[in-house]
């Protein structure tokens, strides 16, 4: 069985520990491309560094994309858009009343970097979580109609994630509307090996709509193998026909 594509891979030109030279090499390992954070500070400031960090990975042969700060990210032009084989929106923090909520310490926590989530009692309260719900759904269609991103990146990760159970705290009606977002615009939805996101569940409900799927391991550091996301495949029995193979989709 053939390696599927990793589409979600940081060097050190955001917050990696291997540098494009080393990344161009690995794929000798298991196929990937480049996908830094944007914006990211003294690195991937603005589109200047955007367009050198194309050319740079992509002379060394690499594909290239971006990890797109959805809420955050200014809108790129056109042409260099256009230069990405990809371009991956993610969400990491959620703006309520002009207030960023960030989702830091949930990261650490699903990772299982810190052992306690300190948040949990804030975050635990329906009427803030329905908000965050409401919100994201907000921020990733701007993404996919005005930054015509083509991957939704770790699409169920948020502080809600590290209260438990996602059939809970992402009710089904909501998944639905977030699924109906991706595959009506023909967005792929990632498979996140780091976060674990998303479940069977929503893997399940997504197959059914008919969605696409793409790999992401979201390594910052060596490349590794794809154990939880080939387990992920394999419980929701998804299509390995349906998932992105390192370019963005031809429009329809």
């Amino acid at each position: 069985m053939s390696a599927l594509f990793d589409h979600h891979v940081h060097s050190d030109r955001s917050d990696g520990t291997v540098s494009l030279a080393d990344r161009a090499k690995s794929v000798a390992t298991r196929p990937h491309g480049v996908s830094d954070h944007y914006p990211w500070k003294e690195k991937l400031r603005d589109e200047d560094d955007v367009k050198r960090y194309i050319d740079d990975a992509s002379r060394l042969g690499l594909r290239v994309g971006l990890e797109y700060d959805l809420g955050v990210a200014p809108q790129l032009g056109a042409d260099t858009r256009e230069s990405l084989h990809y371009l991956i929106g993610a969400i990491h923090q959620i703006s309520l009343d002009g207030k960023q909520i960030g989702y830091d310490d949930a990261g650490a926590f699903v990772k299982g970097r810190i052992k306690s989530f300190k948040e949990r009692d804030r975050f635990s309260d329906p009427a803030l979580q329905k908000r965050i719900l409401e919100r994201t759904l907000e921020v990733v269609a701007e993404g996919i109609d005005r930054d015509r991103i083509d991957i939704l990146g770790h699409p169920t990760f948020s502080a809600l994630q590290a209260l438990g159970d996602p059939e809970r705290v992402y009710p089904e009606e909501w998944q639905e509307r977030l699924i109906d977002l991706c595959v009506k615009g023909r967005i792929a939805i990632e498979i996140n090996e780091s976060y674990g996101v998303p479940h069977r569940e929503f893997l399940v409900r997504a197959a059914r709509a008919g969605a696409l799927f793409s790999v992401g391991t979201d390594t910052h550091f060596e490349i590794k193998p794809l154990d939880k996301t080939d387990a992920m495949i394999a419980a929701a029995a998804l299509d390995r026909g349906r998932f992105m193979a390192g370019s963005r989709l031809a429009p329809t």
